[in-house]
């Protein structure tokens, strides 16, 4: 467990890229809600006109639906970040949760990929502050630098002692924030480049 200083300071520098996370995403949020509004709209107006055969309308509904789609997504990553992690926590609901949110356009472009695939619950004993800041800070970073081309892509393993994530950027760097690095390092985190590439970094959660 993670010493009482270094909880609560992981608490309010999360706080703070909560607000940096949500800030990001609500461009995305009311570009969704925009959407499905003016796709719902073209709808009303042609559903209205006698005659007007299904075909018309297949198009703007199939796109109010991948809004929605979209939409529920983000609120949900939302919802999730701004309540506390439920214990244990899972690095890996925790990690698509951030993506989703770092992926999010705000001022710039960019994507965030995950691969969840996982033989076993990837639980750690740290609490949810410190595994979200850890996942979100390097992550939000790399993928604002990056600009519109930006990939970031990520892998999850499992080993005995320890669960690892890999986050690999396409262009850019991937480093750990000097603001957040000492609070991390005192939770019990340990986060290391592969050498000679800035372009990846690995991290690793002590498991339950």
């Amino acid at each position: 467990m993670e010493s009482i200083s270094a909880a609560g300071d992981a608490r309010v520098l999360w706080l703070a890229m909560v607000q940096r996370l949500m800030g990001r995403a609500s461009h995305d949020v009311k570009d969704a809600l925009n959407g499905v509004a003016v796709n719902l709209e073209v709808i009303r107006s042609r559903a209205e006109r006698e005659g007007t055969p299904a075909s018309a309308v297949a198009s703007f509904a199939g796109a109010a639906g991948q809004q929605l789609e979209r939409l529920s997504s983000l609120l949900e990553a939302l919802l999730a970040v701004a309540r506390p992690e439920r214990d244990p926590v899972d690095v890996a609901v925790a990690l698509r949760r951030v993506a989703t949110l770092c992926a999010a356009s705000g001022s710039a472009g960019g994507r965030v990929e995950v691969d969840s695939d996982r033989a076993e619950d990837a639980i750690t004993r740290l609490s949810g502050e410190v595994v979200r800041l850890a996942l979100a800070a390097p992550m939000f970073e790399a993928v604002s630098a990056g600009g519109d081309a930006a990939t970031v892509h990520c892998t999850l393993r499992v080993e005995p002692t320890e669960v690892q994530v890999r986050m690999a950027a396409n262009a850019g760097r991937v480093l750990m924030p000097t603001d957040v690095a000492d609070v991390l390092r005192d939770a019990g985190i340990r986060w290391t480049n592969e050498e000679n590439d800035s372009s990846v970094l690995s991290l690793a959660f002590p498991r339950a």
